[in-house]
């Protein structure tokens, strides 16, 4: 999912809606291919809270479970019987199980994949959903359903049915987005691939990713990104989601309490913290916000959204100097967004220096010439400078 954010100090604060988004803990760290049948004799989790009490859980299930509990509260229809679903999962897998035994490399096996999640499944990036705010492609049912979705969920089908058909597929978190990981060391060639779920499962570089996001070696270490994620950081990114989905329906009481659930599941997330953090400062929980950004940025010190964030909130609360050695990180992180040179405006406007929150704001527009944020602050500034037709343009443009 990707990211829109808006700047604090000009009720321009961030929303972050990442479908950022895994595998149980013994698989991720290379156990077993595929996930263990729960023994015959245990009785299955009717409810999400008691799956997740459990140390090893059903994915599967537990992702139905969730569409269960949250669907229809977005006026989605939660799937009417749970166990049904799972019997047509498990009919997937041995269609998959079938196609695979004809394969005698690693790389067919990965084909033959990407073609029964593509091909046989038929699902497909929804792209009327660029920004991930249809509640439709969170769940994995309707998703499976509709044959569309966004990165999470359509990763969730490689997930799902290669672990369940002996498959080493994992999901990973890349900031903003979700991919899936394929391993297979069976035979003498050890072969890895990063697989693009919402491009029809093309190959990623990963060199490529990691210099075109420029996340930090130390959150790859911290296992933020770039590494199989359990199935219980699974839920933690589908909690990260629909609490952005609450948010986004304005309830940011209900949205706090998902993204604490979010962060109780999977604490190492960068992108989560800073979620909740942008939903405490809207709360006026300075304090936690600050907390949350901090540890976020301690996590990824690259993570420039956070370093944004927190120049906004030490700019707030007064401690300037502060604020500034952020922005002048993020300006080195990103010259290229406009999003730190809008700050650099916001802060120069306040202080009175009105030529240079021009320059600033300026610089923000030849980086995004739609920015309705820009032209706002533009409008402001040329007004207060005596500038009225200029203004006026510049109003225009932010309508």
């Amino acid at each position: 999912m990707s990211c829109r954010v808006l700047l604090p100090l000009m009720a321009l604060w961030a929303t972050l809606l990442l479908g950022a988004c895994s595998t149980s803990q013994a698989r991720a760290a290379g156990g077993t291919s595929a996930p263990d049948a729960p023994e015959a004799s245990a009785p299955q989790a009717e409810s999400l809270d008691q799956l997740l009490s459990q140390d090893d859980f059903d994915l599967p299930r537990s992702l139905l479970l969730f569409s269960r509990e949250y669907a229809a509260e977005f006026g989605v229809e939660p799937p009417e019987s749970v166990d049904a679903w799972q019997e047509r999962f498990a009919r997937y897998t041995s269609e998959l199980k079938r196609d695979l035994k004809r394969d005698a490399t690693p790389r067919a096996r990965l084909l033959t994949l990407i073609e029964f999640v593509h091909g046989k499944l038929g699902l497909r990036f929804d792209s009327a959903d660029m920004q991930g705010h249809d509640p439709q492609n969170l769940f994995f049912d309707n998703v499976i359903t509709r044959r569309q979705g966004y990165c999470v969920t359509l990763s969730l089908a490689y997930i799902v049915f290669g672990q369940a058909a002996g498959l080493e597929v994992y999901g990973v978190r890349i900031p903003g987005h979700f991919a899936v990981q394929f391993k297979d060391f069976s035979g003498e060639e050890k072969f890895t691939a990063l697989v693009e779920s919402t491009a029809q499962g093309s190959l990623l570089d990963e060199l490529e990713v990691s210099a075109r996001h420029r996340f930090s070696a130390q959150s790859v270490e911290a296992g933020c990104y770039l590494t199989p994620l359990t199935d219980r950081q699974i839920l933690a990114v589908m909690y990260n989601n629909l609490a952005g989905l609450t948010h986004l329906r304005g309830d940011s009481a209900k949205a706090l309490d998902r993204y604490n659930r979010s962060l109780e599941l999977g604490p190492n997330n960068p992108e989560a913290l800073y979620n909740r953090a942008l939903i405490q400062r809207n709360l006026n929980l300075a304090q936690p916000a600050l907390r949350d950004l901090n540890a976020a940025i301690r996590l990824d010190p690259n993570f420039t959204l956070a370093l944004l964030a927190r120049a906004g909130l030490l700019f707030e609360a007064g401690e300037t100097e502060a604020g500034r050695q952020d922005l002048a990180l993020a300006l080195r992180q990103r010259p290229e967004w406009p999003q730190p040179h809008l700050l650099e405006g916001t802060l120069a406007a306040g202080e009175g220096r009105l030529e240079d929150a021009r320059a600033a704001f300026e610089r923000a527009l030849q980086r995004d010439p739609m920015s309705k944020d820009a032209h706002k602050a533009l409008a402001q500034v040329e007004r207060k400078l005596g500038n009225h037709q200029k203004a006026a343009e510049h109003e225009a443009a932010a309508r």
